[in-house]
């Protein structure tokens, strides 16, 4: 399985670290909806792993992380039966499940502690149910889909982009505009929209340190805007990212549509790929999308029955039948993804390893006091995730959502008033001159004017008063800017240089 031989050697991504505390707490995230579903299941295998296997809570990520991995194959049978139940073509299913077989962000996500897969799984089923729900005329299946859908939100929020499907796919499917399918319909959104925000609203209320942290969320993700805001620019990331997604899938983009229009009109399929493709456009006006591919996940279930339908229907046109142009669909799919990944192996392995430095960055740790304020760039997550697994105190002045911008000369001024040792940990691998961090380093470089430095290590300085006589280090910071880095910047993503 594809899904293992990329399987990520720690975590995964910083918010697949940030789940991993969560989890081990019990406790809501602070983005969007609060990731529930995702968290407290996680947080439920861990209490059966430590109280059955004794599985430690730094061990605890391999139980969030392989069950992620089992969820793969499970979100591909899923796509394969929606798209079956929906194009009615035993091939058409077939090749959709290769495309999403070989998406290299179903892949590459596959292995890792984030929600991206695991909401395809719950989001296929829950298209299934209703699906069948609405063909079957059977309502309570019409509700339990839209319920699933709905609490999938608390899995990861886009889900809701697919919410126009639950008003207008009975109508499309044959429904009557009729007091009792209209009632349905009405009640589904009801159910959608109660196990949607219901989770996240008992938190809101009833807990008071839940709306502290997620309006700090909130004004974070504020901020994070205003340093990248929505310009036709990002058009350029915006397609990239959406076309090496799945390749094939965007190819039919243009035709898939039109020719499902011009042979059927709005047809079910037709539907459900608008709704699928709509969700997908409104993730350009979120700026992660610029910077991070794994969104288009969110409407590949939706588009992907079309464009297998279609990608196969041209094929068989050439090839004379179905059997012959599912194999050399099959074939292409697979070149395809076998070019992408020698494509971005090198890439892709730089990011992995240094997500798996996180694993030994422990070790750096015991270099410093274990109530010390650390500066760690990239680890700054790191930090956070081994002081929550209970190795030592450690605090951080943030990167990225956590910046403090200009603030952050104050910021460390007071800690030193306070009476708190400041370190800062200068390896250039935590400050990346292709990412958002670019904007962060000159910053750093300026703490030189303003404090004086005593080297703990090859790379951690503590901070001190400007002219302490025992704090006379050179941490050399200038060597972390982008134009002293060629060889760094050389291998930036050209949509990020």
């Amino acid at each position: 399985m594809l899904v293992l031989c990329f399987v990520d050697p720690f975590i995964g991504d910083w918010d697949g670290m940030d789940y991993t505390m969560l989890a081990l707490d019990g406790y809501p995230s602070s983005m969007a909806l609060g990731r529930n579903l995702f968290i407290f299941a996680n947080h439920a295998l861990f209490l059966i792993g430590h109280n059955v296997f004794h599985v430690q809570p730094e061990n605890a990520y391999l139980i969030f992380k392989y069950a992620v991995v089992a969820q793969s194959p499970l979100a591909v049978i899923a796509c394969w039966i929606l798209t079956r139940a929906i194009s009615g073509s035993l091939y058409a299913a077939t090749t959709a499940a290769l495309l999403i077989v070989f998406s290299p962000v179903f892949v590459l996500y596959g292995g890792q502690v984030m929600t991206d897969v695991p909401s395809v799984l719950l989001l296929a089923t829950a298209l299934i149910i209703h699906l069948r729900g609405v063909q079957q005329n059977r309502f309570w299946l019409v509700l339990a889909g839209a319920g699933l859908m709905g609490l999938g939100m608390n899995l990861r929020e886009t889900i809701g982009f697919y919410a126009p499907w639950l008003v207008l796919a009975p109508f499309v499917s044959g429904w009557k505009f009729q007091r009792r399918e209209v009632l349905c319909v009405v009640a589904s959104c009801v159910v959608f929209a109660l196990l949607g925000f219901g989770w996240f609203g008992y938190w809101f209320i009833t807990d008071p340190h839940y709306r502290w942290v997620w309006n700090g969320w909130r004004h974070s993700m504020r901020d994070e805007s205003a340093r990248h805001p929505i310009t036709l620019a990002n058009l350029r990331p915006y397609f990239i990212f959406y076309f090496i997604s799945a390749p094939l899938v965007f190819l039919t983009i243009p035709f898939a549509p039109v020719l499902e229009w011009r042979q059927r009109r709005m047809s079910p399929m037709l539907l459900l790929w608008a709704v699928g493709f709509c969700a997908n456009l409104l993730l350009f006006f979120n700026y992660s999308t610029t910077v991070n591919w794994r969104y288009f996940l969110t409407g590949l279930p939706g588009i992907v029955p079309l464009g297998a339908f279609w990608l196969l229907r041209i094929a068989q046109r050439r090839l004379g039948n179905e059997r012959r142009a599912l194999v050399a669909c099959s074939v292409a799919i697979a070149v395809l993804a076998t070019i992408f990944f020698i494509y971005v192996r090198p890439i892709s392995s730089e990011f992995v390893q240094r997500r798996a430095m996180s694993k030994e960055y422990k070790h750096r740790l015991e270099a410093v006091p274990p109530n010390a304020i650390m500066i760690s760039g990239a680890q700054t997550i790191a930090v956070n995730y081994w002081a929550s697994i209970g190795l030592g105190n450690w605090k951080t002045i943030g990167t990225g959502g956590g910046w403090p911008g200009d603030l952050l000369f104050s910021v460390v001024q007071n800690h030193l008033d306070q009476g708190r040792r400041v370190f800062i940990d200068t390896d250039p691998r935590w400050w990346l001159p292709c990412t958002w961090q670019r904007d962060e380093i000159p910053l750093i470089v300026e703490l030189e004017k303003h404090f004086s430095f005593r080297r703990v290590n090859d790379t951690i300085y503590e901070l001190s008063y400007p002219g302490d006589p025992t704090a006379r280090d050179n941490p050399n910071l200038s060597r972390l800017l982008p134009e002293n880095r060629p060889e760094d910047t050389k291998r930036c993503p050209p949509i990020r240089q």
